[in-house]
């Protein structure tokens, strides 16, 4: 085997770990999500460390990758009917669809996070007409602490 085969080998087998590493962040995002779903914030956090680590180890991949294609003087996106080449297009896929989930979960979060600030005003007797006719923010009108009468 040449030392061009064998560095291609080599760049076949680092998709191959980009590709499990991303289907496994799909999982993570799909734990993520039931967890959001059901207001379970002891799995939310263990989804969200298992994100980080996958994000890191993808991270640490693509730079490998990165180094290997440079070696080699390819460029994946120009190599279409090779090996590398169909795995680069379903990694992308892969990215991509991790991608859309991870928005998909950002947009619970920040609808849960509306949920709570708009519970936290009803609790301090803020008004609840949070716009004026403009669309600018109203200022609270009765803010008070919880506790005082």
């Amino acid at each position: 085997m040449t030392a061009a085969n064998r560095d291609n080998t080599t760049l076949i087998d680092v998709l191959d770990e980009q590709i499990r590493e991303a289907e496994a962040m799909l999982q993570a995002l799909a734990l993520e999500n039931q967890a959001l779903l059901d207001n379970d914030t002891d799995r939310l956090n263990l989804a969200g460390a298992d994100k980080a680590r996958r994000v890191e180890s993808l991270e640490n991949l693509e730079q490998e990758r990165r180094d290997l294609t440079a070696a080699l003087q390819i460029e994946l996106s120009s190599v279409d009917a090779t090996d590398a080449g169909i795995k680069w297009r379903e990694l992308l896929n892969l990215i991509d669809e991790c991608r859309q989930r991870n928005q998909r979960n950002g947009s619970l979060v920040r609808a849960r996070r509306e949920q709570v600030l708009g519970t936290l005003k009803a609790l301090r007797g803020t008004e609840t007409e949070i716009y004026d006719a403009r669309g600018l923010e109203r200022p609270a009108r009765s803010a008070r602490r919880l506790g005082s009468a």
